[in-house]
């Protein structure tokens, strides 16, 4: 399972909502463009369920990995249909983000939690490199949500 993204124009991010199938259509078209990667997609790999459990732990809201509100109409993109995050709630959550010490929030978050919780991916929280996993996506996430607060972009959410 993989956590993905994509932050939408206000207008995109309208039509997103009351035509998912048209949103889906679009994404599939960016991910298989030939060209460079395109800005408005991000993804934080299998470290969704990790960066859940430190974004709770620091009293962050998890809304930043699952979103708010499920998308009206939505199919199922992978593993359910996709969450929104309006404009504003982007921009509440970007300044929170901003503020957050991403390796002090990691390291706050004992190894055991992980295993306890059955955290997904099972087996690589006793990796010393699951840290810098952890960090390394919260900070591109970091900067994904500042990106799109700063563009007053809404965010679409899901796992696939």
């Amino acid at each position: 399972m993989i956590g993905e993204y994509i932050r939408l124009a206000p207008g995109d991010f309208r039509k997103a909502l009351s035509e998912p199938e048209w949103a889906r259509d679009m994404i599939d078209e960016l991910w298989e463009a030939e060209d460079e990667e395109d800005p408005r997609l991000f993804d934080i790999d299998k470290a969704w369920h990790g960066l859940s459990l430190v974004f709770e732990r620091a009293g962050v809201s998890r809304a930043v990995v699952f979103g708010d509100d499920p998308v009206p109409g939505a199919d199922d993109w992978g593993y359910g249909p996709p969450s929104s995050l309006s404009p504003e709630r982007v921009a509440e959550l970007a300044a929170v983000l901003r503020s957050l010490d991403g390796q002090g929030s990691v390291e706050a978050v004992p190894v055991e939690a992980f295993l306890e919780g059955d955290i997904y991916p099972q087996g690589i929280w006793n990796e010393p490199d699951s840290g810098p996993y952890l960090v390394s996506h919260l900070e591109g996430l970091t900067t994904f949500f500042v990106d799109a607060a700063d563009a007053g972009m809404g965010v679409l959410v899901w796992l696939d």
